[in-house]
C-alpha cells in the first residue's frame, strides 16, 4: 500500500463517478455536470499522489506508462489550478480511470527508485514543435496535437517561433468555463 494514503480509496465510488461520464448515453448539464466534474477532479487529486508513489516500485513499461499518466494527469489540475474543475468531464473520467487502474493493477513491483527523476519529469513541459523543456520563466502556449485522427492529446508550445518545421501542437484558444 502506498505511504500516502490516509484513508482507504474507495474504488467503487471512483469507478462509478467515471463510469457515469464514458458510458453516459447523454451527459448531464448544469450544475449536475459541474459537480460531477469537480468529483473527477477531486478523484485525480486523490490518486495523482498514490500512483506517484507507486511508480517509484513499478518496473519497465508499468513505469513509463504511470509516468506519461502522471505527467497529463498533473496538466489537467495546472490547467484549472483556480479551483475551477476542468472543462472537459470525459479528460477527467478517462484520467480518473487511468490512475485508478494504475493503482489497482500496477505489475510487478521492485525497490523503490528515482523519486526526484519521476518527480521532475511531472513537472516538466516539453515543446511540441522542437522536442525542448520550457523553462519556468519563457512563455509557452497550451497546445493540442495537430493530426487528424489525434484532437485529444495535449501539450505545449513556445510562444515564440522555436523550430524551422510546422509545429506538431497547435494552440488552443482559451475555453470559457462559463456557458
Amino acid at each position: 500500500m502506498p505511504e500516502n494514503t490516509l484513508l482507504p480509496l474507495d474504488a467503487d465510488t471512483i469507478r462509478t463517478a467515471y463510469d457515469s461520464v464514458l458510458w453516459a448515453v447523454r451527459l448531464p448539464t448544469g450544475e449536475e455536470l459541474e459537480a460531477l466534474k469537480k468529483q473527477l477532479q477531486g478523484h485525480v487529486q486523490l490518486l495523482l499522489p498514490e500512483v506517484q508513489d507507486l511508480a517509484r516500485r513499478m518496473l519497465g513499461d508499468m513505469r513509463r506508462l504511470a509516468i506519461h499518466v502522471l505527467v497529463r494527469a498533473s496538466q489537467l489540475l495546472e490547467e484549472h489550478a483556480d479551483g475551477s474543475p476542468a472543462s472537459d468531464a470525459f479528460d477527467l473520467a478517462t484520467m480518473t480511470r487511468a490512475l485508478l487502474t494504475l493503482y489497482q493493477y500496477p505489475g510487478p513491483l521492485g525497490e523503490p527508485t528515482g523519486a526526484d527523476e519521476i518527480a521532475e519529469e511531472i513537472r516538466q513541459r516539453l515543446c511540441g514543435a522542437c522536442g525542448e523543456p520550457i523553462a519556468d520563466d519563457e512563455p509557452y502556449e497550451r497546445g493540442t496535437f495537430d493530426s487528424d485522427s489525434s484532437d485529444g492529446i495535449h501539450g505545449y508550445v513556445h510562444t515564440e517561433l522555436c523550430a524551422d518545421q510546422p509545429p506538431l501542437l497547435a494552440p488552443v484558444p482559451p475555453q470559457d468555463s462559463h456557458p
